[in-house]
């Protein structure tokens, strides 16, 4: 007899092969049985087994799993042909061996294995109802609505069995599609998953981060695992902050609300500035883009954490922020003016009264009357 390996898929094979070979012939085809089960579920998204398996996949009006377009009759008694036939293998087939003692001979196991990789053949040119490929072309869609519930509703798609190498995948991709809408997607769809498998990939990121020279690739990482922060390992997390904290000196936005490449990396520090292993050394930074004079980078300082300055000003040893505003005041610092006198905590402008009462407004050379 010819050896069955040559008239079946290989991955099948693979799968059969130790009971096949150790001529336990049985098991062989209880395992191609599984094995077609286990594709099913895969294109399914379903979760059960046997006979509830193949009716929730194959059966009703709008079947999981489409083994045609199911227009004309001929197309959906195909479709019901095929759901009774996989029926009647779990029925015929697969209940008998696994309660009943069955010696098959290797004719036996060669007949039915066949007939089960044609079957799978057939599966294989069905079209599923979830696809993680296509879920991921809607993801990074340039058409994508920027709207939680719009991410909701595409995350709902995702079988639960899928979850997770969905996750995975964003994760691999996350430099493709635009930020904020990753971030969407991602909000919802960790909801889908286990604490063990927030975990996985909380190592994948760990890992990254420990290795990687690309801010897009931090920040992306931030833009998704912010609510995580805490979760991912404390050396990842020490240098992924460090590499943005380092940029915060060129990090500029100037008067028509332009924020430099430097300034968009580095903002993202603000969604971890309340968990950051190393928020003495923002502080700092901060401080210094404050005190040097340059309207840019003491503007990029404000419209990004200047409603977190108050919390900072604890993290700073010897420096004030307090300091730099009455400074900045006295010298005519309009941009300083507008925020402190609008902006800035009641406590803490309480302390500027005077130099808020008496500012005067420093006018460029340009603006002299002469």
């Amino acid at each position: 007899m010819e050896h069955i390996k040559q008239h079946i898929e290989e991955r099948l094979w693979n799968f059969i092969k130790r009971s096949y070979n150790s001529e336990d012939y049985k098991n062989a085809i209880l395992d191609s049985i599984q094995f077609v089960g286990d594709i099913i579920r895969d294109k399914s998204g379903l979760d059960n087994d046997g006979n509830q398996l193949v009716g929730s996949a194959f059966g009703g009006s709008s079947p999981k799993i489409k083994l045609n377009k199911l227009k004309t009759e001929s197309e959906k008694n195909v479709q019901k042909g095929i759901e009774s036939i996989l029926r009647g293998i779990y029925s015929a087939y697969r209940n008998p061996r696994s309660h009943s003692n069955i010696n098959d001979t290797e004719q036996d196991a060669f007949e039915i294995i066949i007939f089960i990789n044609h079957l799978l053949k057939l599966i294989d040119k069905s079209k599923g109802k979830f696809s993680t490929e296509l879920f991921l072309k809607r993801v990074f869609d340039k058409d994508f609505v920027q709207n939680k519930k719009y991410a909701e509703l595409l995350v709902k798609e995702v079988p639960k069995n899928k979850a997770f190498e969905t996750s995975i995948e964003i994760f691999r991709n996350k430099e493709t599609g635009k930020i904020h809408n990753l971030r969407l997607v991602w909000a919802s769809l960790q909801n889908e998953l286990t604490e063990e498998e927030v975990n996985e990939i909380l190592k994948l990121v760990s890992e990254e981060l420990r290795f990687t020279d690309s801010l897009n690739q931090v920040i992306r990482c931030i833009a998704l695992f912010s609510s995580n922060w805490e979760l991912i390992d404390e050396d990842a997390r020490f240098r992924a902050e460090n590499k943005l904290i380092q940029i915060i000196p060129e990090a500029k936005k100037n008067y028509h609300g332009q924020t430099n490449e430097t300034g968009v990396f580095a903002s993202w520090l603000k969604s971890i500035v309340k968990v950051s292993l190393l928020r003495g050394e923002i502080a700092f930074k901060l401080y210094e883009s404050l005190e040097s004079c340059s309207e840019d980078r003491q503007r990029f300082v404000i419209d990004f954490f200047g409603y977190q300055l108050h919390e900072l000003e604890e993290d700073l040893l010897f420096e004030s922020y307090k300091d730099v505003f009455k400074k900045e005041l006295s010298n005519g610092n309009r941009l300083i003016f507008d925020w402190v006198s609008n902006y800035y905590s009641k406590d803490k402008r309480k302390e500027l009264e005077t130099e808020i009462e008496n500012f005067v407004e420093a006018r460029p050379e340009d603006d002299l009357p002469f």
